[in-house]
Formats: structure tokens, C-alpha cells, sequence
């Protein structure tokens, strides 16, 4: 069942594609077996399943976010509205023009 909580889940996955500037697949050290079987574990609870690891590039606080999206019960999953807000207060004070000299620079394929 799709619901605005598992689009949270999938939000999640695609904040760590995206700070691991898509060079890593999700869960790539696995086969399509192995990828089932973790989803059976987290289906059944059973403190088996693995979670994708922070990033290398990832502030501690934005791979809690990830884990709280990814949390098995939906209904303690972070809302949109609450991950807007989070991630509002985490951009405060931010000024682009001062990562003019921080920048960091990926190569393009």
C-alpha cells in the first residue's frame, strides 16, 4: 500500500543517493536474493535487516533523518510538513555566497 509515509521512506533513499552524489547504488553489496531477504527482515522485525550507511559527506543529523524515515512503523515515520521544518532549521543562517570558496567539486561522467 502506498501511502504518503512510504513516499517518506523513499525520500529517505534518495537523501542518501543524493550524499553520495549518486556514485553508490542502494544496497549494491548485496544480489537480488540478499535484497529480498533484508526486506523480509525488516518485514518481520526480527532486528536482522540492514539499513544503508551514512554517507561519507553526511552530517550525523540528516542520516537520523534517514533513519527516522526509514523507521518500520509508518505512523513514526517524520511527516513532509516535519521534514520541511527540520530541514529549514538546519539551512539557517546558510548563505550561498559563502560556499563560493568551500565548494566541492565533483567530476562530471
Amino acid at each position: 500500500m502506498f501511502t504518503t509515509r512510504s513516499d517518506v521512506w523513499s525520500l529517505g533513499v534518495t537523501l542518501w543517493e543524493i550524499l553520495t552524489f549518486a556514485r553508490d547504488q542502494p544496497y549494491d553489496v548485496m544480489n537480488d536474493k540478499q535484497v529480498i531477504e533484508n526486506a523480509g527482515h525488516y518485514y518481520r522485525n526480527d532486528n536482522k535487516q540492514i539499513y544503508l550507511p551514512q554517507p561519507v559527506n553526511c552530517p550525523k543529523e540528516i542520516y537520523d533523518l534517514m533513519l527516522e524515515c526509514w523507521n518500520r512503523t509508518e505512523c513514526e515515520r517524520p511527516s513532509f510538513r516535519e521534514i520541511q521544518m527540520f530541514l529549514q532549521r538546519k539551512n539557517m543562517g546558510y548563505n550561498p555566497k559563502d560556499e563560493k570558496m568551500n565548494q566541492i567539486k565533483v567530476p562530471i561522467c
